[in-house]
């Protein structure tokens, strides 16, 4: 019976140690940044870890993810730290203590921008970023009938997930242009959702002194209304994808539908991710005779109800 229970804590003890030694970091473990994809089981996360020096034995890690019942492990990139034991990661993993990554989007940000401004914050790709936000079954699952996000996008401030999925970005991002601009059958002057947000996005583009905001949404108004070609600039330059620099004479005579130089009416799309304040002028624009404006080399602009007066105005700002 001595030699039986002597031999049994043997046993044991030797478990324990095993257990105690594939629990515990590998010699030379280095701090790393994780990164977890939308669906990854545990095998193939417990695989890369130890693939990548992190964890003794994946076939541990799996166990004692099934042991402890924790094997809900949310996607996003997580920072392991040298010395951590397998346990401690497989509680970071599953508590979902995600790298989060703060980011600024500027009214007026067009998607390819916005798509630069996430990838320098290492919160996603931005051809992956690109690829969803012209994904016309993805958008229309969220609501967007458009054939891409341009303009739906809120610009604002906001906290994502080092590593994030794109769909998650564009997701919260249109959710918070939809709390802004609101559910109605209507928006302004008898706009849709789309024509609103277009509007706006030249309203924002043109505005660059926040008080005329009401007054180039005016112009913009009085112009559809009686069938003359808006004529603006930021149209130009997303038709040709050239957001610096001056417009050359060949810009403006691109074919683009978004050149509304050349095509009346709205372009086909936004042009831009309008604020707040570009959102209520193009909703609630001044009431005004305004057909004509011109920048004043000062950020503001000289406004004109005729051809005329327009014309000695732009001899004057722009000479």
């Amino acid at each position: 019976m001595k030699k039986f229970i002597g031999t049994a804590l043997i046993l044991l003890l030797g478990g324990l140690s095993l257990l105690l030694y594939l629990n515990s970091p590998p010699a030379g473990m280095k701090e790393q940044s994780v990164a977890v994809s939308y669906g990854d089981p545990v095998r193939r996360i417990a695989g890369n870890l130890e693939k990548n020096g992190l964890i003794r034995s994946r076939h541990f890690f799996v166990s004692l993810s099934y042991a402890l019942n924790r094997r809900h492990i949310r996607a996003g990139t997580y920072r392991i730290f040298a010395g951590m034991n397998s346990f401690e990661i497989l509680r970071k993993l599953t508590r979902g203590d995600i790298l989060s990554r703060k980011v600024t989007i500027p009214e007026g940000f067009n998607l390819y921008q916005i798509a630069d401004r996430l990838e320098a914050n290492s919160i996603c790709g931005s051809g992956g970023f690109l690829d969803y936000a012209s994904d016309e079954t993805f958008l229309k699952s969220l609501g967007i009938d458009a054939p891409s996000a341009e303009g739906y996008l809120f610009p604002d401030t906001y906290v994502f997930p080092a590593g994030s999925d794109p769909r998650d970005i564009i997701g919260v991002m249109y959710k918070k242009m939809k709390s802004v601009v609101g559910d109605r059958p209507a928006y302004g002057p008898g706009m849709t959702l789309h024509e609103l947000l277009t509007m706006a996005s030249l309203v924002e583009k043109e505005a660059k002194v926040y008080n005329e905001r009401e007054f180039i949404s005016s112009v913009f108004h009085n112009r559809l209304r009686k069938n003359m070609k808006l004529d603006c600039d930021p149209t130009v330059r997303y038709a040709v994808k050239k957001f610096t620099g001056p417009i050359t004479v060949s810009d403006l005579k691109s074919d683009s539908p978004y050149n509304t130089y050349r095509h009346g009416g709205l372009p086909p799309t936004p042009i831009c991710s309008p604020g707040r304040e570009s959102i209520l002028a193009a909703m609630y624009p001044m009431k005004s005779e305004y057909l004509y404006f011109v920048a004043k080399n000062d950020g503001s602009h000289h406004f004109s109800k005729t051809l005329k007066e327009h014309n000695e105005a732009v001899r004057k700002y722009q000479r």
